[in-house]
């Protein structure tokens, strides 16, 4: 039985080595992955690797848009176009300058991907602001600063999941603005505050079960309609990060479906 699970470790640990081989390499192989990579963290930060505001003219995109020998040369696909569209036309309203109207159908038609483009008309109608003509917007809370996690260079972006783990692990209180109906429980009884509350005892540590397992308060998110890889790396860095507190919280977050870049927009596309 112990050569056996032996033996089950070591094909995990292979296969594990061997699938971030293939990312490498493929990350390095010359194909436009790096370069989208790249320009997508500073599309969504506003920044770039130096932590300096990005150019107003976002230049960088034009290449991913228009593929021509000027270009860098490389073939962008029609999701990952609209991808950089997407986050193009958001740092547009950002900065003061939205794109609407026979601009954004000629960069559309230019790109060639007027039938992924119709997605933008989707993400209208989600109530998100794209290009500045949206009468009901939607009431986004600001982003926090701050954040203690050590990133990457392509993985800058902080998903917002992560504002609300910060809220609650650091700040101990959530936004009443933003979470009204704990305020009103705040308010109704004694008992009940912003902070999170253990069902173990007044949030007290017990004794471990297993090994490794972490069985003091915790703090359990669910995202209603998805969950990105990236939302779920935030959970665990903040649940390692914790665990080596007295009364570090363990984060457990879930959803009703995982959501990958292409099928997110795989279904804004179908959404038309």
């Amino acid at each position: 039985a112990v050569v056996s699970t032996q033996s089950t470790g070591e094909q995990n640990c292979t296969a594990f080595v061997q699938l971030a081989e293939d990312c490498y390499n493929l990350y390095n192989s010359g194909t436009a992955v790096k370069q989208i990579v790249h320009l997508e963290q500073e599309l969504a930060t506003g920044l770039n690797e130096k932590g300096e505001p990005i150019d107003s003219k976002m230049s960088g995109c034009v290449s991913v848009f228009v593929n021509s020998p000027s270009g860098d040369g490389l073939l962008y696909t029609p999701y990952e176009k609209l991808r950089v569209l997407i986050l193009y036309l958001l740092n547009k309203m950002k900065m003061g300058d939205p794109m609407k109207g026979e601009s954004l159908s000629r960069l559309i038609t230019r790109a060639d991907i007027k039938n992924e483009g119709e997605a933008v008309q989707t993400i209208k109608k989600m109530g998100i602001d794209i290009i500045g003509d949206l009468q009901n917007k939607r009431d986004v809370p600001p982003r926090r600063n701050g954040h203690q996690e050590d990133t990457f260079v392509t993985s800058r972006w902080v998903p917002v999941v992560q504002d609300i783990m910060d809220a609650v692990l650091i700040d101990r209180k959530l936004d009443a603005k933003s979470y009204p109906h704990v305020a009103r429980e705040s308010q109704a009884s004694s008992d009940v505050d912003m902070d999170v509350k253990s069902l173990r005892g007044q949030g007290t540590r017990q004794p471990a079960i297993a090994a490794g397992r972490n069985t003091g308060p915790k703090l359990i998110i669910f995202v209603m309609g998805s969950l990105s890889y990236a939302e779920m790396r935030c959970a665990h860095n903040a649940s390692r990060r914790n665990n080596q507190m007295r009364f570090g919280h363990e984060v457990i977050i879930g959803s009703d479906m995982i959501l990958t870049p292409e099928k997110y927009i795989d279904e804004l596309v179908k959404l038309q």
